[in-house]
């Protein structure tokens, strides 16, 4: 469809949700609808679970939401944008967009739980290639170039970008401050921080975990309430920039990631990283942090062994911005017009 200069173009969004507080993939959604809406001459819908019949954050909800509901509330549009493969299932291949994230579903489904969401996922990642993609990162497109043979010439590689309102404070503490935040999954191995942290034992220390989850109350009982290890829950959007500057060190022990923004978020706070040697992230931001490993981490955060170029990831970091990635994306949805 060409559109006229006086008409908007009509362009859904289509996700699981548009609040930062659902994983990883509402703080993206959030992201694209702000950039979107500052065009003008785009009417956005919005669908979402955010307003689904069932319970949002759960397997089944999402599973009603993505085979039942979807059909029935995606509303007429001229682009369609899937900000996650799920969403793309009954979506017009010849007027969508697909961001894919990751290939985690497919790579680590070990429960039965997991196993058979593998087979509805591969079903929507089949689905999402014979759209216009876009890729969060070069091993994502790796990955569909390995395991769908997409021709990684039409892939679109764009990482997400950060908010504007993390900056560094470059506040000094007086109590050695260790943190992570993320949902509190068994992927994102916080346990092995906690235990690591309870093996330094380290004098005048904090450790300070943001986020909920499954396994929040199985951390807990690791913590076995040391008054040292403090559980925030969800940390809001405007309390981020507060949380990164009042650490000493930011680590994110996950086994994979398909970009791993908090990590720039942390490098936005100039602040030193840590990841685990055996974590899969993409290698442009691992390769910026300081890598240690399970056994090894207790004695690194004990002995402060993280050293990073801060100066070098802030700038890598502040090129994660809104109007870059607007840039890119106003692109792909002017070729689908």
């Amino acid at each position: 469809m060409k559109s006229t200069s006086k008409q908007k173009v009509k362009v859904s969004l289509v996700s699981r949700s548009f609040q930062s507080r659902i994983q990883g993939i509402g703080t993206y959604s959030k992201m694209v609808y702000e950039i979107i809406k500052q065009n003008k001459k785009i009417q956005i819908n919005l669908t979402s679970q955010d307003n689904s019949y069932l319970l949002k954050n759960n397997p089944l909800g999402y599973l009603f939401y993505c085979l039942i509901e979807l059909p029935i509330k995606i509303k007429k549009s001229d682009v369609y944008h899937a900000l996650s493969p799920m969403e793309a299932l009954f979506l017009n291949p010849n007027k969508t967009i697909v961001t894919i994230h990751d290939l985690i579903p497919i790579k680590r489904a070990k429960s039965l739980k997991n196993k058979l969401f593998k087979i509805l996922f591969n079903q929507a990642l089949k689905k999402s290639i014979k759209c216009e993609i876009i890729a969060i990162s070069e091993e994502t497109a790796r990955d569909l170039e390995e395991y769908y043979n997409v021709d990684y010439e039409t892939i679109n590689v764009i990482p997400p970008a950060i908010s504007e309102n993390f900056f560094p404070t470059n506040k000094n503490n007086e109590i050695f401050t260790i943190g992570t935040i993320s949902y509190l999954e068994n992927r994102k191995r916080i346990d092995i921080l906690i235990n690591a942290f309870l093996k330094a034992d380290i004098k005048n220390s904090l450790l300070l975990i943001g986020g909920k989850g499954p396994e929040l109350e199985n951390l807990k009982k690791i913590a076995n309430n040391d008054l040292r290890i403090k559980f925030l829950g969800f940390v809001p959007d405007h309390d981020m920039n507060d949380f990164y500057n009042s650490l000493d060190v930011f680590v994110f022990p996950t086994i994979m990631e398909g970009y791993g923004l908090p990590i720039v978020e942390a490098m936005a706070c100039e602040k030193p990283v840590i990841t685990l040697e055996d974590g899969s992230i993409p290698s442009d931001i691992k390769d910026k942090t300081f890598i240690s490993s399970k056994s090894n981490l207790a004695n690194d955060l004990k002995n402060r062994n993280f050293k990073c170029n801060l100066k070098s990831n802030l700038k890598f970091a502040n090129e994660h911005s809104l109007d870059k990635t607007g840039q890119k994306l106003k692109k792909i949805y002017d070729s689908m017009i």
